[in-house]
């Protein structure tokens, strides 16, 4: 009963104080429980193609089907309607999970509802069933028992500047632990409380190939600066939501804002970005408002305009 009463605290507590905000707007999102998520038009039914060098689709929200070369790898899975039963998306994912016939690797970059989602992870247990899931260190403690080939990655310790935690060659491709500014835990407030830290971002390397996935995190203009001095990043995928304040860079030890998203591209030298991370569930008055403010930011800074790809929910561009 005393865990209960906790878990109840946190919840109420991460209405207030929890900027991943799943439980935020809880009234509208109880109205939108009684309508289905917009259609996503014209699907694709062919996401995973031969002689296809690196590609990414958006699935939305944090969720991409990446693939490289002839490696398929799903980024922190969002496939069903809700967010721990509370929080309904917006817009339908973008791919029918029947029409993906290829999935090697999982990944998970933290524990927060909207980046692990339990029925998401059970939809891809049926269909494929001993792939491998590449989760930080500490994050075990909340994943159910899954038919997957559990990846555990030792996280770098970035309050003492050590940027880059442990790499594993999973399936082939070098997949490296590296720094997030964020933070851990199941409720949002518990991990600020009692300290999970079991969250990173990933840099996947394969023939080649470098491609860069933070997870959720914050501005840090040192780390992002290391990350271009040490890798060099052919694509990059970065969260630009949800924004209290989308004209300011970030909010510390949370969430990347547009501006912020740009400052990164800049500090990473990577070839393009791809934001993500907004226009799914309802965070914002209008879930599309971080996209505007880049567009914006890109109109005033016509210089990215060839290194930023905003993609639709559902839309795959193929960089090589």
């Amino acid at each position: 009963m005393k865990r209960i009463n906790l878990i109840l605290i946190c919840l109420i507590l991460a209405l207030s104080f929890s900027e991943c905000r799943v439980f935020y707007d809880i009234s509208g999102n109880l109205v939108r429980n009684f309508s289905s998520p917009e259609k996503v038009k014209n699907r694709i039914k062919d996401p995973v193609r031969p002689g296809v060098k690196l590609s990414a689709l958006w699935i939305g929200h944090a969720t991409v089907l990446i693939q490289i070369e002839d490696k398929v790898i799903l980024t922190d899975p969002f496939l069903t309607d809700h967010i721990a039963e509370i929080q309904m998306r917006v817009k339908e994912p973008g791919i029918d999970i029947n029409d993906l016939k290829q999935c090697d690797i999982i990944l998970i970059s933290h524990s927060h509802p909207d980046h692990l989602n339990f029925g998401s992870l059970e939809i891809l247990e049926k269909k494929f069933p001993g792939a491998d899931l590449v989760f930080p260190e500490g994050l075990e403690e909340f994943l159910p028992d899954l038919d997957f080939n559990f990846v555990s990655l030792k996280r770098s310790d970035y309050k003492k500047k050590k940027y880059i935690g442990q790499t594993k060659t999973v399936d082939g491709v070098s997949i490296t632990c590296v720094a997030a500014y964020h933070w851990g835990g199941r409720y949002g407030l518990d991990g600020l409380l009692w300290g999970y830290d079991g969250y990173c971002g990933f840099i996947l390397q394969y023939k080649g190939h470098t491609v860069y996935f933070p997870g959720d995190t914050a501005y840090d203009d040192e780390f992002f600066k290391f990350l271009g001095e040490k890798y060099n990043i052919d694509l990059e995928f970065m969260p630009i939501g949800p924004c209290s304040d989308c004209t300011k860079t970030d909010k510390p030890n949370r969430h990347v804002y547009p501006r912020g998203a740009l400052m990164i591209l800049d500090d990473t030298k990577a070839g393009m970005m791809i934001p993500i991370h907004y226009g799914t569930i309802s965070e914002l008055s209008d879930p599309d408002l971080p996209k505007y403010v880049l567009e914006d930011l890109i109109k005033e800074h016509p210089e990215y305009k060839d290194r930023v790809k905003i993609l639709g929910i559902g839309e795959q561009i193929v960089i090589e």
